[in-house]
């Protein structure tokens, strides 16, 4: 039997939760938005608006993730893609072991970077849509920057962290071709 927990863990942490938070984001630029979301925090709210909730915040976490990919592997970290083919020919065993690689670093990197970008998201929203006075602004864009640096500093060492392990896979796979 398949073990789904960590893979369905790291979906829900990767694209769910980003998605929710997207979501909350975009209702500072898009009131209807907001009233999407009104059926879903009552306590009466039965499964249909809770599954489309679902439904668009996954559909909204993979966007984000789209721009996160963007931002942070494209723009921000920039690092040296690994030599094609580098994947093709996997066994069983080392396939399982890139899984499980990616469930334990790339899915967090997911997160914390998605985060980050809905965080942007939000912050711009509040700012432009609603009129906070200076003090506000002052106080808030510090609160807003330390929790997005520390968003982007946890993606980085997730993102490190998984590329150092894929990269170190991929080393002993080749002294093990030139043996």
């Amino acid at each position: 039997m398949k073990d789904l927990t960590s893979t369905t863990f790291g979906y829900l942490i990767a694209f769910l939760l980003p998605g929710i938070f997207g979501l909350y984001a975009l209702s500072f630029w898009f009131p209807q938005v907001g009233i999407l979301l009104l059926p879903i925090l009552k306590a009466d709210t039965s499964v249909g608006p809770s599954f489309v909730f679902l439904v668009i915040a996954v559909g909204i976490g993979v966007c984000i993730s789209g721009l996160r990919y963007f931002i942070f592997e494209k723009g921000i970290y920039r690092k040296a893609p690994l030599p094609p083919g580098t994947y093709h020919g996997m066994s069983g065993d080392e396939l399982t072991l890139h899984k499980a690689i990616v469930d334990e670093h790339y899915r967090y990197h997911q997160f914390y970077g998605g985060c980050a970008v809905a965080l942007l998201i939000l912050f711009v929203g509040w700012l432009t849509h609603s009129h906070p006075t200076w003090s506000q602004i002052s106080g808030w864009s510090l609160g807003f920057v330390a929790f997005g640096l520390l968003l982007e500093r946890s993606a980085c060492d997730s993102f490190t962290k998984y590329d150092n392990c894929r990269r170190e896979r991929h080393n002993e796979k080749v002294r093990a071709a030139a043996k």
